[in-house]
C-alpha cells in the first residue's frame, strides 16, 4: 500500500499527507528546488572498529562505537535493546550482544524512529521471540518506497524481518509500558519532531530517558520534513521530554554521551530562538543563504554548530512544506 493511502487512515496527520504529496507528485524536479543547493547531510555517520560499553545505571548500558546510540538493559531473566544501529555495523553488534547476553533472551528491541541508524541491524540483532515495537508511522515508512528529497535518496520497503511487530497509534492511552525483567519501561509518542514516528524511552527503575533523534549533543538536531518532522514539533517534544525528566535523569541523545536536564533545557531554549529567528527571516523573503550571513544560530555553534547548514536549511522546508508560518502563507 503507498504510504500515502495508509497514512490518510491516522487521524490528524494532514500535514503529513501533504509532505507525502509534495514528495511523490514532485519527485526530483521538487527537490533540485528545495535542496537549495546545499551538501547533502547524512542522517548518521556510521563508524569502523569495535564496539564499545559504557555503564549507564546497574544493568543499563550505552553500546557506543555504531555510530548511533544503542542501549542495552540486560537482566537475569530477559534484556531490551533501545535501537539497533546502521546496518553496516548490524554483525558487529548482533556479536557483540551475543558475549553480553549469552544464554539470556533479548525479549524487546524498541525502534525510536525509523531512520536506518537507528533500525538498520533489526533484523540481525533479534531473536525468533524479541517484541520489536515502534510506533505505527515507523513501521509504515519502514515498509514502503519513498524519497528523502534532501538527502536524495530512495529507500526501499525493509525486509519483513526488520519490522516492528508491535506498534501503536498517536490516539493510543499514553505513556505505554512493558516489564522486562526487574525494569519497567515507559515509552510515549513524540509527534512530529525529528520524524512523525519518534518515541521516547524511559527506564524508569534506573532513571534513564532514550531520547532517539529528538535531542543531539554536538551537533544540531536534524528535522526530517520529508516523514514529517518540523521545528514546532520538536520544540514540543522537547518540552515533553523536559516534563518528563526529573533533576538527576541521564538522557540518551541520537549519539554521543549521556546529558543531563540541564542539556534538555539548554536544546529547548535554542530551537525557539532559531525558529523565531528564521521565521522573522522568511516574512521578509530572505532566503537560506541570507539567514545564514544573518548568523541566526550564531551563539549556539559551538555547542552544536557542526551541521548548522542543514539544520537552518530544514527548518526552513519543513515551515514550508508544513504551510505552518503564521502571518505569511
Amino acid at each position: 500500500m503507498p504510504i500515502a493511502d495508509a497514512l490518510t487512515k491516522i487521524a490528524g496527520m494532514r500535514s503529513t499527507d501533504r509532505r507525502q504529496f509534495l514528495t511523490t507528485a514532485l519527485g526530483a524536479a521538487a527537490a533540485s528546488l528545495v535542496g537549495g543547493g546545499l551538501a547533502r547531510h547524512a542522517l548518521a555517520q556510521p563508524t569502523t572498529g569495535s564496539l564499545g560499553e559504557v555503564t549507564l545505571r546497574e544493568g543499563l548500558s550505552l553500546i557506543t562505537g555504531a555510530g548511533s546510540n544503542i542501549v542495552l538493559l540486560r537482566g537475569r531473566t530477559g534484556a531490551a535493546l533501545v535501537d539497533s544501529g546502521p546496518p553496516e555495523r548490524a554483525s558487529t553488534v548482533a556479536e557483540f550482544l551475543r558475549a553480553k547476553l549469552g544464554t539470556v533472551p533479548l525479549a524487546a528491541l524498541i525502534n525510536t524512529h525509523w531512520h536506518l541508524a537507528h533500525t538498520g541491524g533489526n533484523e540481525t540483532v533479534r531473536n525468533a521471540d524479541t517484541a520489536i515495537i515502534a510506533h505505527e508511522l515507523t513501521r509504515l515508512w519502514m515498509s514502503t518506497e519513498y524519497y528523502v528529497d534532501w538527502e536524495d535518496r530512495t529507500y526501499s520497503p525493509r525486509a519483513a524481518a526488520a519490522l516492528p511487530t508491535r506498534t501503536f497509534y498517536a490516539s493510543d492511552p499514553q505513556p505505554l509500558t512493558l516489564h522486562v525483567d526487574d525494569e519497567e519501561i515507559e515509552y510515549g509518542h513524540l509527534p512530529e519532531a525529528h520524524t512523525d514516528g519518534d518515541i521516547y524511552v524511559l527506564f524508569k527503575q534506573r532513571n534513564v530517558l532514550v531520547a532517539g533523534g529528538v535531542v543531539t549533543a554536538g551537533s544540531y538536531p536534524v528535522l526530517d520534513y520529508t516523514t514529517g518532522g518540523w521545528i514546532d514539533g520538536l520544540i514540543d517534544g522537547t518540552k515533553k521530554l523536559l516534563d518528563i525528566a526529573g533533576s538527576d535523569t541521564l538522557i540518551v541523545p541520537e549519539s554521543g554521551p549521556a546529558q543531563p536536564r540541564s542539556h534538555l533545557q539548554a536544546q529547548y531554549e535554542m530551537l525557539k530562538v532559531v525558529r523565531e529567528r528564521i521565521a522573522n527571516l522568511m516574512r521578509k523573503g530572505r532566503s537560506i543563504a541570507e539567514m545564514l550571513d544573518a548568523n541566526v544560530t550564531a551563539e549556539f555553534d559551538a555547542e552544536w554548530g557542526n551541521n548548522r547548514e542543514r539544520f537552518v536549511a530544514n527548518i526552513y522546508h519543513g515551515l514550508w512544506w508544513a504551510g505552518r508560518l503564521d502571518g505569511s502563507l
